[in-house]
């Protein structure tokens, strides 16, 4: 019974020493994330996989531009403008 209490009291202790390590490396990583200039973690992310890993301003331009030319194509899309307007 007390050597079953004393192996849940260390398998917990491990996991909060776990977790206060990983709270500890999670810190400086999004430290740079923010000094980079994106706005969070996940922005990050979708940088990296655009190929955009340290540089904001780029991804958010491609990001905008592409906004902007989908935008323009609902425009003409509902304005019967365009190809498939009869």
């Amino acid at each position: 019974m007390i050597g079953r209490i004393l192996l849940t009291l260390a398998l917990l202790a491990v996991a909060g020493f776990v977790l206060l390590v990983l709270i500890g490396l999670w810190d400086p990583y999004e430290q740079e994330t923010g000094a980079l200039g994106f706005s969070g973690i996940y922005e990050r992310y979708l940088a990296s996989q655009a190929g955009f890993a340290d540089d904001p301003k780029a991804y958010r331009a491609v990001v905008e531009a592409e906004r902007t030319r989908t935008a323009v194509v609902g425009c003409q899309a509902t304005s019967g403008i365009g190809p498939w307007a009869t």
